[in-house]
């Protein structure tokens, strides 16, 4: 039979929480959230997982573009996620609406975890992560650079140049028709069939 202190031993439980923190933290965030989770006896922190900048955080909708890092922490003694919360942007100092704490198990994690890797999986892809751009159309280096290409593009440009000359030697060619036809201005007129006194 085991006596007491063996019991209490191996009784132990560790309490587990998720920290999640927006903004760009100071380089010592890490020890000063240690430091603060010796309160409650705190068996493990994690270095701190960063995000890249997103539009719309999951957990901080009234964010906009911030980095949210992540930190995991191991407890022995129980509080609860709100008190963790106040205490922690009480003592770093900072708004608690930047602050944020989860139990790794509940519901909301869960379904973070769900969106993520849907996402991963999705059929519609970004075309910027895609380095080599394999949906692109083959095309000739030929026909886009180098000497053949800029031979074409003259070609193309004495084509239109013709055009422009030859448009505009019609207009002129109009113009002087219009002037070699020979109309009377009513002034040369030699009689005025109602002259007026």
């Amino acid at each position: 039979m085991s006596n007491f202190t063996q019991y209490l031993t191996e009784s132990t439980k560790a309490y587990d929480y998720r920290i999640k923190v927006a903004g760009v933290l100071a380089d010592d965030f890490a020890n000063k959230l240690e430091t603060a989770m010796a309160k409650w006896d705190c068996q493990s922190l994690s270095s701190g997982k960063t995000t890249p900048i997103v539009e719309l955080p999951l957990d901080f909708p009234h964010l906009k573009n911030e980095i949210v890092t992540i930190f995991d922490c191991s407890t022995n003694y129980p509080a609860s996620i709100h008190e963790l919360r106040e205490y922690i942007a009480d003592y770093m100092r900072m708004s608690p609406s930047y602050v944020v704490v989860r139990k790794p198990g509940e519901p909301t994690e869960e379904y973070q975890e769900e969106i993520k890797d849907k996402k991963d999986e999705s059929e519609f892809k970004s075309k910027l992560h895609d380095l080599e751009y394999k949906d692109a159309p083959k095309v000739k280096a030929d026909e886009v650079y180098g000497d053949k290409a800029n031979q074409s593009l003259l070609k193309e440009l004495l084509k239109d140049k013709k055009k422009q000359e030859f448009s505009k030697t019609e207009k002129t060619q109009e113009a002087q028709s219009k002037e070699s036809e020979s109309t009377l201005s009513p002034l040369s007129k030699s009689t005025n069939p109602k002259p007026v006194r």
